[in-house]
């Protein structure tokens, strides 16, 4: 009686599969999110009024701030400021230093513009990669205000 109870037992073990499980291959598998890119303007603050020299400090996630290399590598970039001027469209390479736009290529995260002239004023922050192309069309805006 054992012997048949042991058989019938090994029987149905056999025939629900045990032992022989297989990872189910239309299961997902979850991979960690990747950090989506942003930029942030730290300090001025929006509707802050400061003097004539203002210290931008800036802020990135998802992508690495280096020097500009010269070439475009995924998710390795460096900041670009456009100061009461839009900026450029995606993938378009920035325009060189000019009154209105400033490209930080030194892998820094702060710029200071001198002598501003009184009035209402807006920075736009993007990242650009290393051939000077916007990244993407994340972007930072703040509005302050000169007064001297």
């Amino acid at each position: 009686m054992r012997i048949m109870l042991v058989v019938a037992g090994l029987t149905m073990l056999a025939a629900c599969g045990a032992g022989d499980a297989k990872p189910d291959s239309t299961a997902a598998v979850a991979l960690p999110a990747a950090t989506p890119i942003s930029v942030q303007i730290v300090s001025p603050a929006e509707g802050d009024t400061v003097g004539a020299n203002v210290t931008v400090v800036l802020a990135a996630q998802g992508v690495t701030i280096e020097k500009a290399s010269g070439i475009r590598v995924a998710g390795f970039g460096h900041f670009h400021l456009f100061l009461d001027s839009p900026p450029s469209a995606e993938d378009v390479v920035i325009p060189p230093n000019s009154d209105h736009i400033v490209h930080i290529g030194s892998g820094v995260s702060t710029h200071t513009y001198t002598a501003l002239a009184e009035g209402a004023h807006e920075i736009i922050a993007v990242v650009g990669y290393g051939d000077h192309a916007l990244m993407n069309t994340i972007r930072d805006t703040v509005r302050f205000v000169v007064k001297h």
